[in-house]
């Protein structure tokens, strides 16, 4: 009966946090109706970028954390894809493909806030351990878009999914090994960023470097670039494979490292 009740006492904070949520989230974007977007418009790449915030107020579950939410994602939605205005793209074009990258941008946000305040050292250092955090993530993301050979931002503004759900796995993958990097308690300065550094790096080569095997692991005798990008028709099935295929190997490097 006690755990029942616990079980209900949380589902209503979960409620409660969701509802926070969408207030803070009209306050970071003042221009944009909620209710209307999802109701009156229809508009499904709203809903995929608006359920991935909501799944991550779940994840990283605490009123405060949701304005880091919002913080991180105004932040990171620039630096995801450069010369892209993500909000804009999926408000006012229904750009799908936007959805899904901004979608898997508030589910990274929510991973490192996660790893972060999962220690036991204060506030202070885990405020400093997610910046440390985001920071590595940016360098990661700029560094994927550099390996992979296709313009990123041209497959977005051309609402290729198959390209947006590759991002969106990458960057839930890259911030689940950050999350793990920064989680544990707290040693120390020095001790606490050679550990973190150390593992980011080791974690984040190993992610970069099933790049290399993808293609010969899940299609063998075809590319993955080809099938997501030189299509007349993205392959959407290919890249949501990849996305969690991406997903999968953060798992595999949180477990053995």
């Amino acid at each position: 009966m006690i755990h029942g009740l616990e079980t209900l006492v949380m589902l209503a904070v979960c409620f409660a946090l969701c509802f926070l949520g969408k207030l803070a989230y009209g306050l970071f974007h003042p221009s944009t109706n909620v209710d209307r977007e999802l109701t009156a418009r229809d508009n499904f790449a709203f809903a995929l970028q608006l359920g991935g915030y909501y799944l991550g107020i779940l994840i990283a579950v605490g009123a405060p954390l949701i304005v880091l939410l919002n913080l991180a994602s105004l932040i990171k939605r620039q630096l995801a894809l450069r010369g892209i205005d993500l909000a804009r793209e999926v408000v006012e074009r229904g750009n799908v493909a936007a959805g899904i990258v901004l979608a898997g941008v508030h589910l990274a946000n929510a991973l490192l806030v996660l790893g972060a305040l999962s220690g036991e050292g204060g506030v202070l250092p885990a405020a400093v351990f997610w910046l440390y955090a985001q920071a590595l993530l940016a360098i990661a993301l700029v560094g994927f878009m550099r390996l992979v050979r296709y313009d990123a931002t041209a497959a977005i503004l051309a609402d290729n999914r198959a390209v947006a759900l590759m991002m969106a796995g990458v960057l839930v993958a890259m911030a689940n090994i950050l999350r793990v990097a920064i989680t544990g308690s707290f040693d120390g300065w020095m001790r606490g960023f050679v550990s973190a550094t150390t593992y980011a790096i080791g974690g984040l080569v190993l992610l970069f470097a099933s790049t290399w095997i993808t293609d010969w692991l899940l299609l063998p005798g075809v590319t993955v670039h080809h099938e997501v990008v030189e299509q007349e028709i993205p392959n959407v099935g290919v890249g949501y494979i990849e996305g969690l295929f991406y997903v999968g190997v953060s798992l595999l490097v949180g477990w053995s490292l």
